[in-house]
C-alpha cells in the first residue's frame, strides 16, 4: 500500500512505514506503539518502491538501486545493504525464495538455487 510519500509493509511482528526520504517507523502489530524510528541510507536518495517482507526479513529498495535488508522485529537490525547497480523504482517481487528486482534496464534475480 502506498500513500504519496509513504510506503508500507505488514508482518506478524510489526507495521513498517517508510517515508520517501528513508525515515522508517516500526510499530507494534497489536498495540500500534512505535517500536523504533531509524533512517535508512544517508538521505540523499528517495525510496519509491514499496517494501516487501518474507522469511523474517523486510526489504527496502532506494532509487539508486541499494537494497536494505532488515530483520523483522521490534529492534533495528540491518542485516545487509546490497547494490543492484542500476536505478530501481519498481516494487520487488518474491517467489519461491527468489527476489526479483526490475531496474531501468534489467530484471535481477537474487536467491534460490
Amino acid at each position: 500500500m502506498t500513500l504519496f510519500g509513504y510506503l508500507f509493509a505488514f508482518t506478524q511482528r510489526g507495521r513498517y512505514v517508510c517515508r520517501w526520504n528513508g525515515v522508517l517507523g516500526v510499530y507494534d502489530a497489536r498495540t500500534g506503539e512505535r517500536a523504533y524510528q531509524q533512517r535508512l541510507g544517508d538521505g540523499t536518495t528517495a525510496f519509491t518502491a514499496s517494501l516487501v517482507a518474507g522469511d523474517g526479513k523486510v526489504y527496502f529498495t532506494d532509487e539508486d538501486g541499494d537494497v536494505y535488508v532488515l530483520k523483522a522485529g521490534r529492534t533495528f537490525e540491518q542485516l545487509a545493504r546490497n547494490s543492484i547497480g542500476e536505478v530501481a523504482l519498481a516494487t520487488p517481487a518474491i517467489s519461491e525464495g527468489v527476489l526479483y528486482f526490475r531496474t531501468a534496464k534489467n530484471i535481477v534475480a537474487v536467491g534460490g538455487r
